[in-house]
């Protein structure tokens, strides 16, 4: 069994060609700016969204642990997740995110789009979360996927011991690989992140496959868009061909507010792609291909 929170079909930013991407449950991380908060924990989560709710309080009625309140707050503890609360709400305005699926029943369904991978030269694409952090279910998933053929990407933050790494690397076709700071102990203050760990896997990657990697630096306002040059250049040390600038934006926000946690950018705008075009010329003179956006 392995669990996840969404398996989204016809993707075009997490690799090459057309991919299915499956989101894992689970993160080591808790980065404040997420687009994707409801796959911190590994046990599902339940979203409740304000704009749809008429407060009829049929949920709160039908739970049987009293794990619902009004003003809605739910509390996880009591919750045994019958999800009676999400099939009795005719409004949708409860939902769960995280389910359990037999590891093959996940190949089946990504089977279903194996032409149009094979058409675009597409695959699998599996996040998070952080997939490493469902280590033995997420390794039995990448063999299924290497069975049948199916190019394997991994969105992944390197927040993990370099054995891991090793255990996983036959069966990865592609690391998206996270490098948010340069900085230790900044990365830790705010994500949670050990930066020796993710250092010591790109060292590793880059020394023996550095062509399995694509570096993706998530630009994010006060926090590193002061340092796109410096992660250039560190990639260039270590002869990593290409780095993804990802813009930050707050597409993730309406998330935040389901799972009833204040979101610490909801004052920020989205940035502009064209602040960050600069780079793509720093790149060129580090023999490093810069990419705005994913």
């Amino acid at each position: 069994m392995i669990r996840i929170s969404n398996i989204e079909k016809f993707a075009t930013h997490d690799g090459p060609g057309i991919r299915t991407t499956v989101f894992l449950k689970g993160c080591f991380l808790h980065c404040p700016w997420c687009a994707n908060p409801e796959t911190w924990k590994s046990e599902p989560v339940l979203m409740h969204d304000a704009k749809k709710c008429v407060e009829c309080k049929t949920c709160m009625h039908v739970c049987e642990r009293g794990a619902i309140s009004f003003p809605f707050q739910w509390d996880m503890d009591k919750c045994i997740y019958c999800k009676k609360c999400e099939n009795y709400c005719l409004q949708d305005a409860i939902s769960f995110a995280g389910k359990d699926m037999e590891i093959n029943e996940v190949i089946k369904e990504v089977l279903k789009d194996k032409d149009y991978f094979d058409q675009s030269n597409g695959g699998i694409t599996i996040s998070g979360g952080e997939p490493f952090m469902q280590l033995d279910a997420f390794l039995e998933l990448i063999k299924q996927c290497k069975n049948n053929g199916l190019h394997v990407a991994v969105e992944t933050t390197g927040n993990y011991c370099l054995d891991t790494l090793k255990e996983a690397l036959p069966y990865i076709d592609l690391f998206l690989m996270d490098l948010k700071h340069l900085d230790a102990q900044k990365l830790k203050d705010i994500t949670g992140g050990n930066l020796d760990l993710i250092l010591n896997n790109f060292k590793y990657l880059a020394q023996h496959c550095p062509n399995k990697v694509i570096v993706r630096m998530p630009v994010i306002p006060r926090f590193n868009d002061d340092i796109c040059e410096d992660v250039i250049r560190f990639c260039a040390n270590l002869k990593l061909s290409e780095v993804n600038l990802l813009p930050f934006h707050t597409m993730g926000k309406s998330k935040w507010n389901q799972l009833n946690k204040e979101f610490m950018y909801d004052k920020d705008k989205m940035m502009d792609r064209n602040d960050l075009t600069p780079y793509i010329d720093v790149g060129k003179q580090l023999g490093v291909y810069v990419k705005i956006g994913g």
